[in-house]
C-alpha cells in the first residue's frame, strides 16, 4: 500500500464504524421511545369490541296456560250500570276477581259482600259457559281440578261446578258440585222452582289447600253422572234428570260462588284455584 492509498483506507474504516455507531444509537432510542410510551399509558394492542349492552326485557304477566277462556264469559261482583253485578264476554282476566296462577291455573275470588246477579242473593266470580246444550239429548262433560284457599265464615261453603238453565229459564238452577263442612256434594233440584232437591254426597274429609278433581256429566240418556277424587279415593254417583229438566236448554258454569248468608267483612269470601277446567260438549245448540 502507498502512503496515498493510507490515508483513504483510513477514512473508509472510520465512515463505517460512524455508521455502525448511528445506527446502535438509533435502536437505543427507538427502545427508550416504546418504554416511554407503555409508562405514559400509549397505545396497547386492540381488544375486541364490547358487545351493546342489551336492555333487560320485562316478564310479561302470567297467563293461563292450562285453562282457555275461549268459549266463557265471566261474571264478577262489580256493580254495572243497573246495579247488578259486571260481566266480562268474551271472559278475560280481571284482578282480584279472576287472576292467572304460575303453574296456568286460574284464582277466582268472591267476597260475601258485593254485586249479585239478578235473582241471586250470593256474589260470584264464575265462569259461564257460552255452548248451550239440551239435557238429556246428548253427552256434556265439565271437568275440573281445584284446591280451596278459603271460604266464607259463616260456613255457607262454595258452589264449584254447574249445569244452570239457560234461554228461557236462566234464572234457574239445576245441578251444583258444592263444598261445604269438608264435604263435596251435588245438589239436583227436582222442579224449575222451590228448593225441593236430592242431594249426592261424593267426598268426605276434604280441606282447604287440598287438591281434588271432580266431572259433572249429562250422559245424553236421561241420567246425569257426578264424579270426585281426593287423595287417591274416587267416588261416582249416577242420578235420573228430573222431568221438568228433561230436553230443557241448560249450560256449565264453574268458579267461586260463595255461599255465605252471614258476611263476615271485606276479606270474607270463597277463593279457589282451578288448575284444569274444560268442557266436552258433543252436538250442541248454538246460544240464542
Amino acid at each position: 500500500m502507498t502512503r496515498r492509498e493510507l490515508p483513504h483506507k483510513i477514512g473508509a474504516v472510520l465512515g463505517r464504524r460512524r455508521s455502525a455507531i448511528a445506527a446502535a444509537c438509533a435502536v437505543v432510542l427507538v427502545a427508550s421511545l416504546g418504554i416511554g410510551l407503555l409508562v405514559a399509558g400509549g397505545p396497547h394492542p386492540e381488544s375486541p369490541p364490547s358487545s351493546p349492552p342489551v336492555a333487560s326485557a320485562t316478564p310479561p304477566s302470567p297467563q293461563p296456560v292450562g285453562i282457555s277462556l275461549d268459549g266463557w264469559k265471566l261474571s264478577i261482583p262489580e256493580e254495572n250500570d243497573d246495579g247488578d253485578a259486571t260481566t266480562i264476554e268474551p271472559a278475560a282476566l280481571k284482578a282480584p276477581w279472576l287472576s292467572a296462577t304460575p303453574d296456568g291455573g286460574l284464582m277466582f275470588w268472591a267476597p260475601a259482600s258485593g254485586a249479585t246477579t239478578k235473582n241471586s242473593d250470593n256474589p260470584r266470580t264464575e265462569l259461564d259457559s257460552l255452548t248451550n246444550f239440551k239435557a238429556g239429548t246428548g253427552p256434556h262433560t265439565l271437568t275440573a281440578s281445584v284446591t280451596l284457599l278459603q271460604v266464607p265464615q259463616d260456613g255457607g261453603g262454595i258452589i264449584l261446578g254447574q249445569i244452570h238453565g239457560a234461554d228461557d229459564i236462566s234464572s234457574v238452577p239445576f245441578v251444583m258440585l258444592r263444598f261445604q263442612d269438608g264435604q263435596v256434594r251435588v245438589v239436583v233440584k227436582k222442579k224449575q222452582s222451590g228448593s225441593s232437591s236430592n242431594k249426592y254426597p261424593l267426598l268426605n274429609n276434604v280441606g282447604l289447600n287440598s287438591q281434588f278433581d271432580f266431572t259433572i256429566t249429562d250422559l245424553g240418556n236421561g241420567s246425569l253422572a257426578f264424579t270426585a277424587s281426593h287423595g287417591g279415593d274416587t267416588h261416582q254417583v249416577v242420578a235420573p234428570i228430573p222431568a221438568p229438566f228433561q230436553g230443557q236448554t241448560v249450560r256449565f258454569q264453574a268458579g267461586s260462588y260463595q255461599q255465605a248468608d252471614d258476611p263476615g267483612g271485606a276479606q270474607d269470601g270463597g277463593r279457589v284455584i282451578f288448575h284444569r277446567l274444560a268442557e266436552q260438549p258433543t252436538v250442541p245448540s248454538p246460544r240464542g
